[in-house]
């Protein structure tokens, strides 16, 4: 009865949301070709063991659909041009797994749903409030809408960092002089020192290293070519920087957390550089109501 009661509202909201199509089998969506393996020139994919192996179900292959349609997808960001088709994609199935949080009261869900903090030095709602006020989108009260919120600036975000590209690894205009620690990694750019920003961010890093199987990279791979998966330095810090190129949805929910906890860690962010665009915003309002329309979505997503 519950498959039955799952295929039906998936067929319905199909119907009236996605396409003309007709799905009266309740069969999935088709997979959208993961592409060819990233190139690897000047470097070797991080020694990081993870599933290529997506978290597959009707759901996930609805957001996709939904978000290679996007004007989205087709919006050509200042100085870096289209988004990787991976990166849309892989970002809002990152935004229904939080939201998934939101609804099953996940711990992680307290800090990535919370109002506005009116802490402009570390809340990244608060440094960019007049922004949504313009879309608009309601932050003051806790819920879907800061979540929403936090996820549309951080479309910009991940951008502005590596041109969407989960692989990105560190900055050599900073020099390598560093410890590994300050060594800056994957699609948002986030370094190893920024962990004890809050007790969250050490449990979803422990989540996803246990269930790698969740961490979506052959989602976030189609379209991107990974031109030097190098580490800066060794130790935890390296074993971070090589756990966030691989493993692309933890570093995205990873970054969502920082935004709301430490936003002074991106420099796009601290100069207003990361773009906040209402198609963005458009695409994680389908894929809201997507999984708001039927409780058993969650069960592909988390």
């Amino acid at each position: 009865m519950k498959q039955i009661k799952k295929k039906f509202a998936i067929i319905f909201l199909f119907t009236i949301t996605i396409s003309t199509q007709v799905f009266a089998s309740g069969a999935k969506l088709p997979l959208i070709d993961s592409g060819d393996s990233p190139t690897q020139t000047g470097g070797q994919i991080p020694d990081v063991t993870v599933s290529n192996k997506t978290t597959t179900g009707p759901y996930v292959d609805a957001i996709k659909q939904m978000a290679n349609g996007s004007t989205c997808a087709n919006y050509s960001w200042k100085s870096r041009g289209r988004a990787p088709v991976g990166y849309v994609n892989g970002v809002a199935i990152s935004f229904a797994r939080s939201l998934c949080r939101l609804k099953t009261n996940a711990v992680a869900a307290s800090i990535l749903g919370a109002a506005d903090t009116h802490n402009a030095s570390k809340d990244a709602l608060t440094h960019y409030q007049s922004n949504f006020v313009s879309l608009p989108i309601q932050t003051s009260v806790a819920g879907a809408e800061p979540l929403r919120a936090v996820y549309t600036l951080g479309m910009g975000l991940g951008m502005r960092e590596s041109s969407g590209s989960y692989c990105e690894g560190w900055d050599r205009s900073a020099g390598s002089g560093r410890p590994s620690s300050s060594g800056e990694a994957g699609v948002f750019q986030t370094s190893y020192d920024s962990m004890g920003s809050s007790p969250i961010l050490s449990q979803l890093y422990s989540e996803y290293k246990a269930t790698p199987n969740r961490c979506l990279q052959d989602v976030f791979k189609v379209g991107v070519s990974c031109s030097s998966m190098s580490n800066l330095g060794t130790g935890a810090g390296a074993d971070y920087q090589s756990f966030n190129k691989a493993c692309p949805a933890f570093a995205t929910e990873y970054a969502m957390v920082m935004l709301r906890v430490q936003r002074s860690h991106y420099g796009p962010i601290n100069r207003k550089e990361a773009e906040v665009i209402p198609a963005c915003d458009n695409l994680l309002k389908k894929v809201q109501d997507l999984i708001d329309a039927d409780p058993y979505a969650c069960e592909d997503l988390l």
